[in-house]
This record gives C-alpha cells, sequence and structure tokens, in this order.
C-alpha cells in the first residue's frame, strides 16, 4: 500500500498496466494507419503516387484507443485506489496509543518533568481520534489514565502528575512495558503504538524481553528520550530497535509524532484489517471502463 496523487493505493503493482495500455494504444493506432502487407508487396514509389490521386484511403484510428483505454481503466481499478472512510471511529480497538512515563527519580529529581508532560500532551493531540491510556512507572506501574478519547481528560490527568506522584521509589521500564501490553491485550487492539518518554536508565534484559512480546501482539513501540546519560541513550536505542519504532527526544519529538498522526490504513496496513477504514473506489472506475468497452462492440447499420 502507498499514499499518492491524494489516494492510498491498495495494490499499486497494477498499475504497471497503465503504461502496458499506452504502448498498446501506440502500436494499435499505427497499425490502422499502414497497409500491412500491401507495403511489402507493392513498390514505395507507386503507393505514393497512389496516395497523391487519392486511391489510397488512410486507415481510421478512431477505434483503435478503446482497447488500450479499457485496459488503462482496468489497471487503474485494480490498483485500488481508496479513501478513509469518515465512520471509521466506529473501528475503535483497531488502533491505540499508550504513554508510558518515567516518574523515577532520575527524571524527576532533575527538573525535566515539566518537558517531559509538555511532550506527553503533545503525544496525546497527534494521537488525535485514536483511543490513548496513560501508564506511569518508577519502582512499580500504575494505570495513570485508562484507554478513552478524551483527550481533556487525559490532559487533566497529565497536569496533576508529579516528583511525589509515584508511592515506590526505584527504576523498573519493564514494569511500565508489561502494563502497557497487558492494556492491549485486555482491549483487544489489533495495532498499537506505544511511546515510551524515559532517560533509559535501568533498561536491560527484562525491558527488551518485554519490547519483544509488544512486538508479538502487534504493538509498535516508540521513545522520546529524556536528557540523560550516553548508556541510558544507547540503552533506548536499542529497546526501540526491538520494537520496530521511532525515536525522538523532547526537544525533538516530532519523528514520533509523525508516526503517529498518520493515515489509519497505512498504520493497520500490515495487520491485513486497512480495508475497514477505507473506501475502494476501483469498482467505480470498472464501471468508467464499460464506456470504451460498449463502443467496441459491433454495430449494425439500418438499411
Amino acid at each position: 500500500m502507498i499514499e499518492a496523487l491524494g489516494y492510498l493505493w491498495l495494490r499499486p503493482w497494477w498499475i504497471l498496466l497503465v503504461p502496458v495500455a499506452i504502448i498498446l494504444g501506440a502500436f494499435l493506432m499505427q497499425r490502422a494507419v499502414r497497409l500491412g502487407a500491401w507495403e511489402r508487396a507493392v513498390d514505395s514509389h507507386l503507393l505514393d503516387a497512389m496516395r497523391r490521386m487519392g486511391r489510397i484511403v488512410p486507415g481510421r484510428t478512431e477505434r483503435t484507443w478503446w482497447p488500450a483505454a479499457v485496459l488503462g481503466v482496468i489497471g487503474l481499478a485494480l490498483a485500488g485506489p481508496a479513501s478513509e472512510r469518515r465512520d471509521n471511529t466506529s473501528y475503535r480497538n483497531l488502533d491505540a496509543v499508550v504513554l508510558v512515563l518515567d516518574l523515577s527519580p532520575s527524571v524527576t529529581e532533575h527538573s525535566r518533568l515539566f518537558d517531559v508532560l509538555t511532550a506527553a500532551r503533545l503525544v496525546a493531540e497527534a494521537a488525535d481520534t485514536r483511543q490513548t491510556a496513560a501508564v506511569v512507572y518508577a519502582g512499580e506501574a500504575y494505570v495513570a489514565a485508562p484507554l478513552s478519547t478524551d483527550a481533556r481528560a487525559l490532559s487533566g490527568t497529565l497536569a496533576l502528575l508529579d516528583a511525589d506522584t509515584m508511592p515506590v521509589g526505584g527504576t523498573r521500564p519493564e514494569t511500565g512495558l508489561a502494563m502497557a501490553r497487558q492494556i492491549v491485550i485486555d482491549a483487544k487492539i489489533i495495532a498499537a503504538d506505544i511511546v515510551l518518554l524515559s532517560d533509559g536508565n535501568a533498561i536491560g534484559p527484562e525491558a527488551l524481553a518485554q519490547a519483544g512480546l509488544l512486538a508479538e501482539v502487534g504493538a509498535t513501540l516508540s521513545a522520546i528520550v529524556v536528557p540523560g546519560d550516553a548508556a541510558g541513550g544507547a540503552a533506548l536505542d536499542a529497546l526501540v530497535r526491538t520494537g520496530t519504532g521511532t525515536m525522538g527526544t523532547l526537544s525533538d519529538p516530532y519523528p514520533v509524532l509523525s508516526q503517529l498522526a498518520a493515515s489509519p490504513a497505512l498504520r493497520l496496513a500490515e495487520t491485513g484489517f486497512a480495508t475497514l477504514v477505507l473506501t475502494d473506489l476501483g469498482r467505480y472506475l470498472l464501471l468508467l471502463a464499460l464506456v470504451p468497452a460498449f463502443l467496441l462492440l459491433p454495430r449494425r447499420r439500418l438499411p
């Protein structure tokens, strides 16, 4: 599936029929104006003389391009141009966003929490109409906001988070990722985006294992890096590679935001459910192909 010319194309390889149709049309038109075997049987200077005398009537090309037109339109139809349905919110369990916020002391004690929460609000805005949940973790993980399309309620919850929110200190990112995975499983989400906001502290084999488990349930793990030591950044990079997502930073979160704002059909392309949020316009192009096809039918002249 690709996006081009303002449409999503479900089966773009069929567009190759269009240049084939153009070549076929050019060949048929050239053949129509030629004399076929007569050009080999009669001397060229004699044919030229007969043309000047009006003894040779040029071939008619009015109908020669119609087969090529039928083939070209069928190629476009099979390519599957599609537009997104306006009622795609009825398939709310197709995809969702789960924020996983690191509220451990390494983040909250360095006056970076305000920037973290600002980035979280940007993620929630990029999610648009998708269901969004928030998980917070330190030594343990908790659901701060369940899945909901109420962006205002989520923003209010994020505004209440501070350095004293977590009752248990420490840093266990695997607990936050495990809770995000459980949310995806319980809600039967087909394709989810998990966005981790963390400095990468304490990311080890357990967190990497959770990233792999998220990928198994169809979730993509991305991260927005909170400034910290180089080891934390490298650990987050390895985590994101395992989770097949995108990485941004507090100063440049837009790679992650762009992924979240992508078309629902493009997000669901790998799941096989993309057609549930699309209207395939190819069927209407097939009706259009009937026009030149009808003109190809033989017509009898009335006496």
